[in-house]
């Protein structure tokens, strides 16, 4: 059902399918959800200084963390 590519990536990462998707989507809504913060901060720039980087920063640490075990 899994193209080569997609299995190789998954055996890369050590998930499965699901968990690689559950992850995948916990990303996209933790980033989604900064949006609106990001706006509101393009605006009035004393809010939400550095919500949006250290967010990201966080997903990225926690992925790099992941993939050194």
């Amino acid at each position: 059902m899994l193209s080569k590519k997609c299995r190789l990536h998954l055996e890369e990462v050590g998930e499965t399918g699901l968990q690689h998707m559950g992850k995948a989507l916990l990303v996209a809504l933790k980033l989604q959800l900064l949006v609106p913060v990001v706006i509101i901060h393009s605006v009035a720039p004393r809010y939400f200084t550095k919500t949006a980087t250290n967010v990201m920063r966080s997903i990225l640490n926690e992925r790099t963390q992941e993939s050194d075990k």
